[in-house]
C-alpha cells in the first residue's frame, strides 16, 4: 500500500480555561456557543493517547464528536488517527472505528477526496486482517469514488491513490483468479508511474508481483518482461533488499521457462545467489534456486546443473527440515540425475526420500515426485510396468488436484514412453488425450513439441496423413514459442524434419522435402555428432529423389548412408534402407551394367540386414529378385517373409510394382488365395 500521512507527536498543551459563569446559562445558549477550541483540544488529547497505544484516547474523540457533530474535518482527523492506531497488530478495533469516522466524514462532506481515499485504505487493512473478501470489494468502491474526486490533487497524492488502486485490484485478482482483475491492477500501477518517477521499492515489488501473476495466467512472456523491469527498479532503489533480488530471480526463471535462453538462466541464477547472501537462511530462496537448476538440467540433460539442484535442496532442507516440498523437489532432481547418468542408485535414493511422505501427505506434489521416480525406473529398465506404476501414481495426484498442469504433462510423457515400448494404437491414443489435457491448462513450447512427437509416432503407426499434418502444426507452434529452438533443441528440429518428410510423402510435395533437408543440414552443421543425423538425411534425400527422379539426389542419400553405416555398422535398418535406395537408383538408370551393379550391391546389403535379424529384409529380397527375374528366389523369400509375419498389408502386396514379374506366376496367385481367408479372419 502507498505511504499514508503519519501523525506526529503532539506538543504539550492545556485545555482552555473553564468558564464557570457559563454553567448557569440556559441550554439553548450553550448549544449556540463556539466549542471549536475545546474540540480541537480534545482531538489532540485523543491523538496523543492513541499515538502511544492508549485506548483511553477514544473517550476524548467521543466527547469531541458530541460537541461538534457536524464537523466533517473533525471526523476525518479522528479517522486518520484511528487508522494509525489500528494499523498495529492487535488493534483491529481501531480500524473498525476509523471506518465509521470516515463514513461520517463523507456523509458530512461527500466531495472530500481525502476521506474517501483513507476509507478505502482502512477497508483494505480490515480485509487483510480479517481475511474477509467483502472488505476488498467495498474498498474498491471507495477508491473509485476518490478517483472521481481527484482533479487538482498533487501528483504525489495521485500516485499514491493509483498505487492503492492497483493493490486492491491485485488483491481481488488473488481471490477471483480473474485475468480481468489483473488487467485493471496493471493499468492502475502504470497510471501511478505517470504521476511520480521516484516511487519506492515497495511499489515496484507490488507491480512486479501482479505482472508475474498475469504472465503465469496467460502464458504471455511479455508480462514476465514487465515484472523483470519492475523488480529491477526495486533493487536499484534498495540494493540490499533480499525480496527484490528473490522476486527478480523468480521472474527471470519464469522467462527462462518460456525462452530456455542461457542469458535468462545466468541472470536468474545470479539473482538467487545475491538473495541468499543478503537474507541468510531462507529455505524459499534455496528451493526456488533448486527449481531453476532442475528445470534447466532436465531440459538439456545437464548432469552438472542437476547436481547443483540437489545441493540447493540440501541447503533448503537445512533451513526448513519439515518442509515437504523441499523433499519432493530433491527426489525429482535425483530421479532425473539417474536418467541422465543411467545410474540406478540415484533413482533408488530418490525413492527413499519420497516414500516416507507418500503415506503421510495426500498432496499432488508428493504424487508427482513419486511418479517421476517410477518413470525414471521405466526408462532405465525399458520396462512398461514401471511406466504404468508412474501413470497410476500421477492419476492419484490428479484425483487431489485436476488443475495441476505438471501432473498432466508427466502422465502424458509416461504414457508416451510406454507407447514407444508396446507400439500399440490404444496406448498412443491415451497418450494424446493426456497431452491435450495438459495443453488445456498450460501451453508451452515443450508440451507442444512432446505432443507433436507423440502425434508423429502415432501417425507413422496408422499411416494417417491428418495425424502427420497435426504433428507438423504442433512442431511449428513449439518452434514459434521457442524462438531459438534451432540452436537449443536440435531434437525437436530433427523430429520436425521427419514429420515434414512423411507429410511430403503423402502430398508429394518437393517443397516439404527441401524444407526438411534444410533443417537437417542445419543440425549437421551445428551438431555434427547429433545422433543418427546422417541416417535421417539419407532417408529424406532418398524419399526426395524418388519423387523427382534425380540420380544426383540418390547419390547424396547414398553418401549419408555410407557415413551412417560407418557410425553404426550393426544397424540392420540403416543397411536395409540403404539397399532399398540402391534399388530405386538402379531402376532409374538406363545403363544396364551400372544398374546391375546396384542391384547386386542391394542384394548383398539385404542379406546382411537379414543376418543381423531384420525380418523385413525377406520381403525386400523377394521384391529384388522379382525385379531381376529370379522368380524362384523371389517366391522363396516371399514365403519366408510370411513365416516371420513380415508381409505388408494384402492390398499393398497385390499392388507392389516391384512384384510385377512374380505376380504373373501361378504360385503367386495361389499364395494370395491362401492369404485371403487368413486376412478376412
Amino acid at each position: 500500500m502507498a505511504k499514508i500521512e503519519h501523525i506526529k507527536e503532539t506538543s504539550s498543551f492545556e485545555l482552555p480555561p473553564r468558564e464557570t459563569e457559563s454553567l448557569g446559562a440556559p441550554i439553548e445558549d450553550l448549544k449556540n456557543k463556539d466549542y471549536s477550541a475545546l474540540t480541537t483540544a480534545l482531538l489532540q488529547k485523543g491523538e496523543f493517547r492513541l499515538l502511544h497505544g492508549d485506548k483511553g484516547g477514544l473517550a476524548y474523540f467521543d466527547m469531541a464528536a458530541k460537541l461538534d457533530p457536524s464537523n466533517g474535518e473533525l471526523f476525518l482527523k479522528q479517522g486518520l488517527s484511528l487508522f494509525e492506531f489500528g494499523s498495529h497488530d492487535g488493534n483491529e478495533e481501531g480500524l473498525t472505528l476509523a471506518s465509521k469516522r470516515f463514513k461520517k466524514a463523507t456523509t458530512l462532506n461527500p466531495t472530500c477526496f481525502e476521506a474517501w481515499h483513507l476509507w478505502g485504505n482502512t477497508l483494505f487493512f480490515l480485509g487483510n486482517r480479517k481475511k474477509e473478501p467483502s472488505y476488498f470489494a467495498n474498498a474498491l468502491r471507495k477508491y473509485e469514488k476518490a478517483i472521481s474526486l481527484s482533479d487538482g490533487q498533487p501528483s504525489d497524492v495521485l500516485a499514491d491513490l493509483f498505487w492503492d488502486f492497483g493493490d486492491i485490484w491485485g488483491k481481488l485478482a488473488q481471490k477471483s483468479g480473474e485475468i480481468t482483475d489483473l488487467h485493471y491492477a496493471i493499468k492502475a500501477y502504470e497510471r501511478a508511474t505517470t504521476y511520480q518517477e521516484d516511487l519506492p521499492s515497495e511499489f515496484w515489488i507490488n507491480f512486479g508481483n501482479v505482472t508475474m501473476l498475469m504472465g503465469t495466467k496467460t502464458n504471455d512472456y511479455r508480462f514476465y518482461v514487465k515484472s523483470i523491469n519492475a523488480y529491477k527498479n526495486a533493487v536499484s532503489i534498495s540494493i540490499s533488499l533480499p525480496d527484490g533480488w528473490f522476486m527478480l530471480g523468480k521472474a527471470l526463471k519464469a522467462l527462462y521457462s518460456a525462452s530456455h535462453d542461457e542469458d535468462h538462466f545466468s541472470q536468474s541464477n545470479e539473482c538467487f545467489s545475491t538473495a541468499v547472501q543478503l537474507s541468510g537462511k531462507n529455505s524459499a530462496i534455496w528451493l526456488e534456486w533448486a527449481h531453476l537448476l532442475l528445470e534447466s538440467g532436465t531440459v538439456f540433460d545437464d548432469e552438472k546443473k542437476l547436481r547443483a539442484a540437489i545441493d540447493k535442496c540440501n541447503r533448503a532442507h537445512q533451513c526448513a527440515k519439515k518442509n515437504p516440498y523441499v523433499v519432493t523437489t530433491w527426489a525429482c532432481a535425483l530421479a532425473q540425475l539417474g536418467n541422465v547418468t543411467e545410474r540406478l542408485e540415484h533413482i533408488h535414493e530418490a525413492l527413499n526420500k519420497i516414500e516416507p511422505l507418500v503415506d503421510k501427505l495426500d498432496d499432488p506434489e508428493v504424487f508427482y515426485a513419486h511418479g517421476m521416480c517410477y518413470s525414471a525406473l521405466g526408462r532405465y529398465y525399458k520396462d512398461i510396468d514401471y511406466h504404468y506404476q508412474a501413470i497410476e501414481t500421477f492419476q492419484e495426484g490428479l484425483s487431489v488436484d485436476r488443475s495441476h498442469d505438471r501432473l498432466w504433462s508427466a502422465i502424458a510423457q509416461s504414457s508416451f514412453d510406454s507407447s514407444l515400448l508396446d507400439n500399440d494404437e490404444k496406448s498412443y491414443e491415451r497418450s494424446l488425450h493426456f497431452f491435450e489435457r495438459a495443453m488445456g491448462l498450460k501451453k508451452t513450447s515443450t508440451i507442444h513439441s512432446h505432443y507433436a512427437m507423440c502425434l508423429l509416432k502415432y501417425g507413422e503407426l496408422i499411416h494417417d496423413q491428418a495425424t502427420i499434418e497435426l504433428a507438423v502444426s504442433h512442431f511449428e507452434k513449439a518452434i514459434t514459442l521457442q524462438k531459438n529452438a534451432a540452436y537449443l533443441h536440435p531434437d525437436w528440429m530433427c523430429y520436425y524434419a521427419s514429420a515434414l518428410d512423411q507429410l511430403a510423402g503423402f502430398i508429394e510435395s518437393d517443397s516439404h522435402y527441401v524444407k526438411a533437408l534444410d533443417i537437417l543440414n542445419h543440425i549437421l552443421m551445428l551438431r555434427p555428432e547429433f545422433p543418427r543425423i546422417h541416417y535421417r538425411l539419407a532417408l529424406t534425400y532418398s524419399h526426395y529423389a524418388e519423387l523427382v527422379n534425380e540420380p544426383d539426389i540418390f547419390m547424396r542419400a547414398i553418401h549419408h548412408y555410407r557415413i551412417a553405416n560407418q557410425k553404426e555398422k550393426e544397424n540392420d535398418q540403416v543397411i536395409l534402407d540403404w539397399a532399398l535406395t540402391l534399388i530405386n537408383l538402379a531402376e532409374l538408370l538406363e545403363n544396364d551394367i551400372e544398374s546391375d551393379q546396384y542391384f547386386r550391391e542391394a542384394e548383398y546389403k539385404m542379406i546382411q540386414a537379414a543376418k543381423l535379424g531384420n525380418v523385413q529384409a525377406y520381403y525386400a529380397l523377394a521384391c529384388l529378385y522379382s525385379l531381376i527375374g529370379d522368380l524362384k528366389n523371389s517366391f522363396r523369400f516371399l514365403q519366408k517373409a510370411k513365416t516371420f509375419d513380415a508381409l505388408p498389408f494384402l492390398e499393398d502386396l497385390i499392388e507392389d510394382e516391384w512384384l510385377e514379374n512374380l505376380r504373373e506366376t501361378e504360385a503367386f496367385t495361389q499364395f494370395i488365395n491362401d492369404l485371403q481367408p487368413h486376412t478376412q479372419e
